[in-house]
């Protein structure tokens, strides 16, 4: 794979000296977000406003498994081992207190009536339980919380990959990630036919439900086997030039025409494996032309503050509903982001800095990490969120 001809390439850009920081994951971040909020604020019945949203969600995911087994792959390289005690505990940092911090200002907007509200929904996102419940639109309050079903997925993966790549090892991974990325189509294929789960729950809303975790666990996976395949510093990986614009854009094309034509009915099942490869694509090769596109500054910031908003996005919304005064378009934007800054400034980077001060990374190179107590500084690299490391 890798191609050293001088002629024939272009040099990746330099990074940090000592950081695993990914500048062009931000871009792919911004444009996820930027999709999702697309897809919200279009009127319900455009046909490209549900493909649209899913797509960045989609996106969101594979970023996801990518960079959390990168981040993984660092410290077992630096330590010889994988702690999951600070694993876990550096995620419950950054994931939980953004969305529990929205969550209360949702509950207590809703105590004052300034939108509808239902306890029940918000116990639901609250135990990222959203995507395997009901989403009875009816109930207006139930739009403030939807979007947690993609949290929910996030929060899954964050419990169950970890643990399976230490029983498996490094090396086993490189084989277990795939094979468990082609045992999740396998298995779509067979409940979307037969309804296994919702015939036995008795829950006919689980049928061909596109945002279960066991139906989306390949666009993760397929993130996380690139991470593995290419190792921890995918951009030395020189590709003759132009390489990945030209696939990223065929893959771009594929996309749409799996989500917006009718023409090859199957064409989804590669969906979600042509997300991870257009991240991987981007990534080995950030001197590209789409890969200095997605380093643009303001789209890394815009990636930056990805989480954020995507969590407070669904409040200056309205979906179905009749638009409040907060929700009308173009004031809604300046609330969205004024609320993103809020959450990302305020509550989002000072937990993950309180985080890693309980359970320290083996290395820096994350804008939200923070260096030993005696230096006194904050890295100066610039990275992203979620879940966001995904943010979502």
């Amino acid at each position: 794979m890798q191609c050293y001809d001088t002629t024939t390439t272009a040099p990746p850009k330099p990074r940090p000296s000592g950081t695993s920081y990914i500048p062009t994951l931000d871009g792919w971040r911004a444009i996820a977000i930027v999709a999702v909020m697309t897809c919200h604020g279009l009127d319900e019945q455009n046909p490209y406003a549900g493909p649209l949203g899913y797509a960045g969600v989609l996106l969101f995911f594979a970023i996801s498994g990518f960079l959390i087994t990168s981040r993984m792959l660092d410290e077992h390289e630096l330590t010889g081992t994988l702690n999951l005690g600070k694993f876990y505990l550096r995620r419950a940092f950054r994931i939980l207190p953004p969305a529990l911090f929205f969550l209360l200002v949702s509950t207590v907007l809703g105590l004052l009536g300034v939108i509808p509200f239902n306890i029940l929904n918000i116990a639901k996102a609250l135990f990222f339980v959203r995507n395997y419940t009901y989403l009875d639109y009816a109930d207006h309050s139930t739009w403030f919380s939807a979007h947690f079903w993609s949290l929910s997925v996030e929060e899954h993966f964050y419990l169950i990959w970890p643990t399976v790549l230490v029983l498996a090892g490094m090396k086993r991974a490189r084989w277990v990630a795939p094979a468990l990325a082609t045992a999740t189509i396998v298995w779509r294929g067979l409940d979307e036919h037969f309804e296994f789960v919702a015939r036995t729950f008795h829950a006919p809303y689980l049928s061909d439900n596109w945002g279960r975790t066991d139906y989306l666990a390949d666009v993760l996976l397929w993130g996380c086997t690139l991470a593995i395949w290419l190792g921890r510093r995918p951009w030395k990986l020189v590709l003759p030039k132009g390489t990945s614009t030209v696939v990223c854009w065929g893959l771009l094309g594929f996309i749409y025409v799996a989500f917006f034509t009718p023409y090859f009915p199957h064409s989804r099942n590669f969906v979600n494996l042509f997300m991870a490869m257009l991240v991987g694509c981007t990534v080995t090769d950030p001197g590209g032309l789409l890969g200095r596109i997605l380093e643009w500054s303001p789209l890394r910031f815009i990636g930056r503050l990805s989480y954020s908003l995507y969590l407070w996005q669904q409040l200056f919304f309205h979906g179905a509903q009749a638009p409040r005064w907060f929700q009308q378009f173009p004031l809604n934007l300046v609330f969205i982001f004024a609320a993103a800054c809020f959450s990302y400034y305020l509550v989002e980077r000072p937990t993950v800095r309180l985080g890693h001060r309980f359970a320290r990374p083996p290395k820096l190179g994350h804008p939200d990490d923070v260096r030993s107590p005696e230096s006194g500084t904050a890295e100066m690299s610039v990275a992203s969120p979620v879940g966001s490391e995904a943010g979502v």
